[in-house]
């Protein structure tokens, strides 16, 4: 069954056309389905929809959780940690740097989202990594291995992803049209280790020479549970 449902292209802006008041129907914003292999939803509990062996991306739609000033001088933070730990451990790596009033709700919210992954999982350890990008990272369409990939962008454009078809298409020589997580949106990613032949394509939306920089979050199993 296929829903439908508006999925904003990531070249488009979400915003009324010109004339159109919020809330009316503009038909500049056209009714996209929603393939049969993702699931998007408005609460957290439709990403437990990627255990569905037949689901490659499930997406909680949010707004951006957190208010977060100048990314100067973030640093690059990438460990393993048990759940019960994670929040304490991420405030260790940011102790070094000047405190700044979005630190603590950033780490509230990184560990209510590690601990979503490690229910869905079944993990008690996870890994995590955060950090500011300012430049093409990741930037070639791709599908990770790995089982499952939580990816949410704090700041800046989120994550593109394509959809079977357009995965088709593209190896047929046409080029591909993406989709894109909104900052905030909270994605998991199934990897090449648990659909080897239909892992979700994505990218992190090129931004180089723009000046747009971004804050990542990524959250994957620990090397020892795989």
């Amino acid at each position: 069954m296929t829903v439908e449902t508006t999925i904003r292209p990531w070249s488009e802006p979400w915003s009324a056309a010109p004339g159109v008041e919020l809330g009316m129907t503009a038909t500049a914003c056209p009714i996209i389905p929603v393939p049969d292999h993702v699931r998007l939803g408005g609460a957290d509990s439709v990403l437990a929809g990627i255990r569905d062996p037949d689901i490659t991306l499930a997406v909680w739609e949010r707004p951006p959780p957190i208010a977060i000033g100048t990314l100067r001088g973030f640093p690059g933070i990438c460990f393993t940690a048990g759940i019960d730990a994670l929040g304490e451990t991420l405030c260790a790596h940011l102790a070094d740097r000047s405190v700044r009033r979005w630190h603590a709700p950033l780490i509230a919210d990184v560990a209510r989202l590690a601990t979503i992954y490690a229910n869905i999982m079944a993990l008690d350890r996870v890994a995590l990594r955060l950090e500011r990008i300012d430049g093409n990272a990741c930037w070639r369409f791709h599908a990770d291995y790995v089982a499952v990939r939580l990816i949410s962008t704090y700041v800046g454009s989120g994550t593109q992803w394509l959809d079977q078809r357009s995965v088709a298409a593209s190896s047929d020589g046409e080029s591909p049209s993406p989709r894109q997580l909104s900052c905030g949106d909270v994605g998991l990613f199934k990897g090449r280790l648990l659909a080897p032949h239909h892992a979700i394509v994505h990218r992190s939306p090129p931004i180089a020479g723009t000046g747009e920089e971004r804050l990542l979050l990524v959250i994957d199993l620990d090397d020892r549970d795989v």
